[in-house]
């Protein structure tokens, strides 16, 4: 099991502050604390918690992983944003255990520009709430989108991923696929769709989310299940 390192943690916290250009009395202004609480998270003396990570990122402008995690260089030229806007929205079937059954489930993800790649935040649609963060790698045909949770006291550890298609153009409805964990971490795989435009959740849509005969079908045959996230226009040239 990995080992939590304060030293090296502090070390990534006053890097991230001087490229920012911020003092250390610059930041705790900025998250209600004071130079010295700033200099003890950035000896490992002191580890901020879940609010004042939120706080410290959101004022320095990183992911939280950035602060946990630096072997998960990205290499900025798969790094891109290829959608010419800094807000989508994903559309696709959540299960609710309220009612324990499926429905519209609707989400924005936030794209930021950074020094050496794009980062992508999931979030609420109604309430603003980020719920995951993480970055996007990209070439002409996919976009994946790569998400987690990551915090020291988080309930348990969420990984996403989204895969886009992208090969027919950025401006209709794109088709993709959402592949995360439910609260037992049992692994589970969607359709979705994404849009740059801020669309009504429609039935049309909610149904075509639906897996289809000829999906299972083939999934028996290989034991494989290839979502068909394929957009018309694939089959047309």
């Amino acid at each position: 099991m990995a080992e939590f390192n304060r030293k090296d943690f502090g070390e990534r916290l006053r890097k991230f502050r001087k490229e920012k250009g911020l003092s250390q009395e610059n930041l705790a202004n900025a998250i209600n604390k004071n130079a010295t609480t700033i200099g003890r998270f950035e000896s490992g003396k002191l580890i901020p918690n879940a609010e004042e990570i939120y706080l410290l990122c959101n004022e320095l402008e990183i992911n939280e992983s950035e602060l946990f995690n630096t072997s998960n260089k990205i290499n900025k030229k798969d790094s891109f944003n290829p959608f010419e806007t800094n807000t989508l929205y994903i559309y696709y079937n959540g299960y609710y255990p309220s009612s324990k059954k499926f429905d519209k489930c609707k989400f924005k993800i936030n794209i930021k520009e950074k020094e050496d790649y794009y980062a992508l935040e999931l979030v609420d649609y109604k309430t603003n709430r980020i719920y995951l963060s993480g970055h996007i790698e990209t070439d002409n045909y996919m976009a994946f989108f790569k998400l987690n949770n990551y915090k020291p006291n988080s309930p348990r550890l969420e990984c996403t991923q989204i895969n886009v298609n992208i090969a027919n153009g950025i401006d209709r409805l794109m088709k993709g696929a959402l592949f995360c964990t439910n609260g037992k971490y049992e692994p589970s795989s969607r359709k979705c769709f994404i849009s740059k435009i801020d669309l009504e959740f429609t039935d049309e849509m909610f149904e075509e989310l639906k897996i289809t005969k000829q999906e299972f079908r083939e999934m028996e045959k290989i034991n494989i299940w290839y979502l068909d996230v394929k957009n018309k226009e694939d089959f047309e040239n």
